[in-house]
């Protein structure tokens, strides 16, 4: 049985702890694809009793990370292309709607936070700490997109980029397509920076267009395959 983990610092309640736990566990692979999540020992190596990891398992199902078997159990959902490919074309739109609505109510206090959110994001990506650079970048976008006054539009566009950052994390581990990044995010600052509202929703665009096209690459994956599922090397 694994030691229960004790060098964590605990989210406001223990359903918040073991949902970002798992979540992080998932997302990092130490519970690889199609795996089955034993709820006893995750329990017992956090801590807390059955009834919270239930719970998470719940909310990890409804964001696409996990499949619930009423008679099998929980398991680690399998990557498919067909929805990666329908993540990105819908965060395409979504989140050029978000920075279309975001852009005239930014501040210069604003583009500074923002700055610094990349400048983490740039730091993380030459140390090689990529699995923390995926982290800095949901914080870059969402921060980007906080001004637009649109919580229901923040919530959808949070909720696939967590769906979603198992692929990514195929493209940004590799050193090329992380420099890549580091390009796309200031490009999407010039523009915001100019005030050039159409600019930044095609920065937008084209820096989640070539995160796909690079996934798939790596996967060797035609951009228009029929295949599937993508499955770990």
């Amino acid at each position: 049985m694994s030691p229960v983990r004790s060098n964590r610092i605990s989210p406001p309640t223990v359903m918040q702890y073991v949902l970002e736990t798992v979540r992080a566990d998932i997302l990092s692979g130490r519970y690889p694809m199609s795996s089955k999540l034993d709820q006893q020992a995750i329990a017992a190596e956090l801590g807390v009793s059955i009834i919270p990891v239930r719970e998470c398992l719940r909310q990890l199902e409804a964001e696409g990370l996990v499949q619930i078997s009423p008679r099998r159990g929980a398991f680690v959902v399998e990557l498919s292309v067909d929805e990666f490919r329908e993540i990105y074309g819908i965060r395409e739109v979504l989140e050029e709607l978000a920075i279309h609505k975001a852009l005239p109510h930014y501040t210069p206090a604003h583009l500074d936070h923002v700055s610094q959110i990349n400048a983490r994001f740039i730091e993380a990506i030459n140390d090689r700490a990529y699995a923390t650079a995926l982290e800095i970048n949901q914080e870059f976008h969402l921060t980007l997109y906080e001004p637009a006054r649109q919580p229901l539009l923040l919530d959808l566009i949070s909720s696939l980029s967590t769906r979603s950052m198992r692929y990514r994390q195929i493209y940004v581990n590799l050193p090329n397509h992380a420099q890549q990044a580091i390009i796309d995010h200031e490009a999407i600052l010039d523009a915001c920076r100019s005030g050039d509202s159409i600019a930044a929703g095609q920065a937008v665009r084209s820096h989640l267009r070539r995160t796909l096209e690079g996934v798939l690459a790596t996967l060797k994956v035609a951009p228009e395959s029929d295949s599937d599922s993508i499955h770990q090397p």
